[in-house]
């Protein structure tokens, strides 16, 4: 959440979406029978004293293999692949060529595959929630960048992407994937498990694994979901407090959706595999799990309140996007505007105070002043968001959100704000209700469309999504807050918002809604006099 924490951004993989993996039935075979006749499976070995996994299968016969090239910011992920061999059902080698870095045809199709992947963690630290590594004594495991994708289609670019892997329509088909471990190691997921230790995935791009010696897994019912911590680090907090505090936030997202996204979740929390300063973290959610790396802070206090910035945003996305049947980059709202909705329940549940809260509204202001004033609107920038949309899609989309729910808010006396439009959103595109269907419109499972419809039917906010989000606009935060009893001022390059020394009472009964507390500001204001007396 880089509004409330500058320290490392987050980012989603949208149900599986974003760069889709087609695995054609990938199996160890156990016999010479044809690789057709055989059930869905895979076999990934994590070599002793070393970062590299050696992957082996086989499949439906294909000609190209293909390997997701970048992911996010971390670039450069075809040149781990290495010593493909491909060999045909009856076992023949079948020669391959390589075409580029993570690009590879056979002469002919072949079935079977065995290649390995250097997992050395990557250089940037924060990229180790979104790619699969290996450290000494743990690591992740992304069956998205592990397996190849299968294609004999031509290759073209999704628009605004980094990846410049096929995009190809993934195959509604089950695989089982089992793991060859060290010694005392342990591989750990929310994937469903077999009665033989091996696990059943039903989308490669969702797969998370953690993997090492000394997890440890906690599990807890919450309402209809079955939860799971699985947790390889040694912190100031336990294990029992970091799931209560996952609880707290989980149950304060049920009640602005008003269900569970899933019967099933996970937390995977993890230390960096390189050394990083103790406030930074880095996190991504994938379906039904979020991944959080944290810096080990010295204080309990200090460990606590680290934690719960980046959970409160990522167990929302379990919500949206990971739970809707819609597909685009719409990350203007489920990035954007779940920041925004994200910081609102931390205040709620008092993790952050209502100032924090308007200091972080600040920082996101001077982070979208000081990077490119884009002609762009929310919806072209958040196809760009990887190349030159990102400080619109994170920054300027909270902002916006802000202003929405002030306008929503005082032209309903409360009655209705943002937490309206993120219900009506999931009961309306929830993914268990509204299956994928390929015979649907693609219209209508479009997330800026949905998004934009349901923000537009709200009384009298048909033209703020015409304004703010569908067309360029320059945002003067001053002028913008200023009706609702808030002020902004500029000290250098930072920008301190504030409540003003004398909200009415339709302000103050809206500021009351958001969080903010008169006792609190006297106090505080008591406090400042007393330091300046003493000085």
């Amino acid at each position: 959440m880089r509004l409330l924490n500058n320290q490392h951004r987050f980012h989603v993989l949208r149900a599986g979406r974003l760069l889709p993996i087609m695995a054609a039935c990938i199996l160890i075979p156990a016999s010479g029978q044809p690789a057709e006749a055989q059930s869905p499976r895979a076999k990934i070995t994590i070599l002793p004293e070393s970062t590299v996994v050696r992957v082996e299968g086989i499949c439906v016969p294909n000609r190209i293999w293909s390997f997701r090239k970048s992911y996010a910011n971390a670039m450069d992920l075809g040149n781990r692949i290495a010593k493909l061999t491909l060999a045909d059902a009856e076992g023949k080698d079948v020669p391959v060529r390589k075409l580029a870095p993570g690009e590879f045809e056979s002469e002919m199709a072949a079935s079977r595959f065995r290649y390995e992947v250097n997992l050395a963690p990557p250089q940037r630290a924060g990229d180790a929630a979104f790619v699969s590594w290996l450290g000494t004594n743990q690591g992740l495991l992304m069956l998205g960048d592990l397996l190849p994708a299968f294609s004999d289609s031509p290759v073209f670019l999704k628009n605004g992407s980094r990846d410049s892997m096929r995009v190809v329509k993934p195959m509604e088909s089950r695989i089982t994937v089992g793991f060859s471990l060290p010694e005392n190691w342990t591989a750990l997921s929310v994937e469903r498990r077999t009665s033989q230790g091996e696990f059943e995935i039903s989308d490669l791009g969702r797969a998370v694994f953690a993997v090492g010696r000394g997890l440890r897994i906690s599990t807890k019912q919450i309402g209809v979901m079955s939860f799971s911590l699985i947790d390889g680090g040694d912190w100031p907090f336990n294990d029992r407090e970091a799931l209560d505090l996952a609880e707290k936030i989980l149950r304060a997202h049920e009640e602005i959706f008003g269900a569970m996204p899933s019967d099933r979740a996970e937390l995977i929390m993890m230390p960096f595999p390189v050394t990083v300063t103790p406030e930074k973290w880095s996190a991504e959610t994938r379906g039904s799990t979020v991944t959080l790396l944290l810096g080990r802070q010295p204080s309990k206090a200090a460990a606590m309140a680290q934690l719960s910035v980046p959970l409160a945003h990522e167990l929302f996305h379990l919500w949206v996007p990971n739970g809707l049947a819609l597909e685009g980059d719409y990350a203007w709202f489920y990035e954007g505007f779940t920041i925004y909705e994200a910081a609102r329940v931390a205040v709620r549940l008092q993790l952050l105070t209502f100032q924090d809260f308007l200091n972080g509204i600040g920082r996101a202001y001077d982070a979208y002043r000081a990077g490119p004033q884009s002609e762009r609107s929310l919806v072209e920038a958040s196809e760009l968001r990887w190349t030159n949309g990102e400080t619109v899609v994170y920054q300027k989309a909270m902002l916006i959100a802000f202003l929405y729910d002030l306008r929503l808010r005082l032209q309903t006396h409360s009655k209705h704000s943002l937490d309206n439009v993120y219900r009506a959103l999931f009961a309306g595109h929830h993914s268990n209700d509204r299956p994928n269907d390929p015979k649907q419109e693609d219209r209508s499972r479009d997330g800026s469309l949905a998004a934009l419809g349901i923000l537009n039917e709200a009384s009298g906010m048909q033209s703020f999504a015409q304004s703010f989000i569908e067309r360029p606009v320059v945002l003067n935060l001053e002028a913008e807050l200023a009706p609702f009893g808030l002020t902004v001022e500029r000290f250098g390059s930072r920008t301190r918002v504030s409540v003003t020394n004398q909200p009415n009472r339709r302000q103050r009964d809206l500021l009351h809604e958001l969080g903010y507390n008169d006792e609190a500001r006297s106090s505080e204001r008591k406090r400042s006099f007393k330091n300046q007396v003493r000085r």
